[in-house]
């Protein structure tokens, strides 16, 4: 009954809503308002049964409060109003839905950890400059977000940002990311221009950056001694490329698909890399036989295999 008295409330009358003064079963019946199945996580619209018999809710045992909330893969149908979210949630999962509208980010819990809206019809712009500083996950892959992003003001305690397979645009400014930044994938959008990898936080160990239209050269001798996986694939990049100093950890390296050219030393390739694409390039040299017996190599038809 709150949830349909809500929904016909005007927008100046929703600008006069208390959000302090609303307990938590109807703020949570207000972030599901726009849900087209609320069936599938209260019970019914019209008589929904208490929060904490809610699908997917949880309620610390002591404070009695909702501290996450886990829809995914509910078969969600609609839009969800995260403004209404409660203070005291951290965690939400909402992936795997069929879930519409826009996402806005400057609303979120002060103490929320994760939030996983991938694999939805999300669409819109991804604001990141007034993140929650708690935020450690930001997880929105296979949406339609749009527009440009900001990565330089991103909260210091921010670990893993995956944002690929959307349509964001842009370029991508990657000297100022958070030290605790662990993983870091904006694959498959429409990134454009030049990027900068020789400040990198130290303690990153994934970055994937492919297919976007990315170009200019790169340089991969000042990459963080953690890294494990880099992924440049299907861009523009062009230029040589110096394989002489990479991370000692490094295990997955992806170049193919760019306008990378000339001779390049083979040769000092770590023996932690069981992954190198380098095909669909220009690049040229040599590999000793050893280093060929990679555990996946994609090659070039221009680097030529000896033995030491």
């Amino acid at each position: 009954m709150i949830v349909l008295a809500f929904i016909n409330c005007t927008e100046s009358d929703l600008g006069r809503l208390d959000y302090a003064s609303l307990s938590q079963q109807e703020l949570m019946e207000m972030v599901i308002a726009g849900l087209e199945n609320p069936e599938k996580i209260c019970g019914s619209r019209e008589e929904p049964i208490d929060v904490a018999e809610w699908k997917g809710v949880k309620i610390d045992s002591e404070t009695l409060e909702i501290v996450e909330i886990n829809w995914y893969s509910k078969y969600l149908k609609g839009s969800i109003d995260m403004q209404w979210l409660p203070a005291t949630v951290g965690t939400v999962y909402l992936s795997d839905n069929s879930l519409t509208g826009t996402v806005d980010l400057t609303c979120l819990s002060p103490i929320m950890r994760e939030l996983w809206c991938s694999i939805n019809e999300f669409f819109g712009s991804l604001e990141l400059r007034k993140l929650p500083e708690s935020l450690h996950k930001l997880v929105a892959y296979r949406n339609d977000f749009t527009g440009s992003v900001c990565l330089t003001e991103l909260p210091a305690e921010l670990s893993c940002v995956d944002i690929s397979r959307n349509h964001l645009s842009g370029s991508l400014n990657l000297c100022s990311l958070p030290k605790a930044m662990e993983r870091l994938s904006m694959r498959s959008n429409q990134f454009t221009g030049s990027v900068d990898l020789t400040h990198l936080p130290d303690g990153l160990t994934s970055l994937h950056i492919s297919e976007n239209q990315l170009s200019g050269s790169v340089d991969l001798t000042s990459l963080p001694s953690f890294l494990k996986s880099l992924d440049l694939s299907d861009n523009m990049f062009s230029d040589n490329v110096d394989l002489t100093q990479l991370p000692p950890r490094i295990c997955l390296l992806h170049l193919s698909q760019n306008n990378f050219s000339g001779e390049t030393d083979f040769t000092r390739i770590p023996e932690s890399m069981k992954s190198l694409d380098v095909s669909a390039t220009n690049l040229s040299g040599k590999m000793y036989s050893d280093k060929a017996k990679l555990y996946r190599l994609h090659e070039n038809l221009n680097i030529k295999k000896e033995k030491k």
